[in-house]
């Protein structure tokens, strides 16, 4: 890359800044759960906001939860959720609410549906390794975030990428842009404040990372290659290549477990889609 367009790389990574800010109601609510627990408290905050009311009972009453009768109270629907999943919910709503896209060669649904997959994924994985549920959700659902802001804010960078295939390497991307989806969305999440461990993550959520210390970032990768996978119609006995065996051995975790955590993921996904 030459010096002028290292240059025109910068500027455009600069822009940044006019990046819409965390919506208000998730960062209050995301406090209310992180410290006192206090359901109450939590509950009049998201009834500030009816369509969020109205997006929570519907998700509680989807298939996938599977309640015995309908749910049409908020603070029953935060009671029987738990105030992880709530807070899993309102991240998931806000940030596809704050960050709306429209480009004719960008698949939003596809797009939320593999963020959210990966992030059912991460949070699943986390059960096993001891890392926690919260952040591997919110580092998983975050992961991509550099492709809907090259979408939102260099929007004919983006259709060079759009012409040369649905999944395109960052590599490609580097080459099309002077940047990639990873790097941008690592400072995505530090222009947002996010802890350093979520930024680590996103960076490393391509490459699996080469310490064999088990991480937040090997955690979202190895959630991303699975989602992956299935994704572009291959099976998880992918997972039998020199790459997969290395995941494997990374995490001490079976295929057949790993494919109930696809399986689930993938499920999670199309059922909160289905209902927002």
């Amino acid at each position: 890359m030459s010096i002028k367009e290292h240059g025109n790389t910068q500027l455009k990574l600069e822009r940044l800044v006019d990046l819409p800010s965390l919506p208000v109601l998730l960062l209050d609510a995301l406090q209310q759960t992180a410290n006192n627990q206090n359901l109450t408290q939590l509950a009049e905050k998201i009834g500030q906001d009816p369509p969020m009311v109205a997006h929570i009972l519907r998700i509680i009453n989807s298939p996938f939860y599977g309640m015995p009768r309908e749910i049409a109270s908020l603070r029953e629907a935060i009671v029987l959720l738990g105030m992880n999943r709530v807070r899993d919910l309102l991240f998931s709503t806000c940030l596809m609410n704050s960050l709306p896209t429209q480009h004719k060669d960008f698949d939003y649904l596809f797009f939320w549906h593999h963020s959210l997959a990966v992030a059912n994924c991460a949070r699943l994985l986390a059960t096993h390794i001891g890392i926690g549920e919260d952040i591997a959700f919110t580092a998983g659902l975050l992961h991509d975030i550099g492709k809907l802001v090259i979408v939102l804010m260099f929007p004919t960078e983006y259709a060079l990428i759009a012409k040369e295939a649905k999944f395109i390497s960052v590599v490609k991307e580097r080459q099309l842009m002077g940047f990639d989806h990873v790097e941008i969305g690592s400072k995505v999440a530090q222009h947002w404040n996010l802890p350093w461990v979520i930024q680590e993550a996103i960076e490393q959520h391509e490459t699996l990372p080469s310490t064999e210390i088990i991480s937040l970032g090997l955690l979202v990768y190895v959630a991303n290659f699975l989602i992956n996978t299935v994704e572009q119609n291959k099976t998880l006995a992918l997972l039998e290549s020199e790459e997969g065996a290395k995941v494997l051995d990374r995490l001490s975790i079976s295929i057949e477990e790993l494919e109930t955590c696809v399986n689930t993921s993938e499920q999670f996904a199309s059922q909160i889609l289905s209902a927002l």
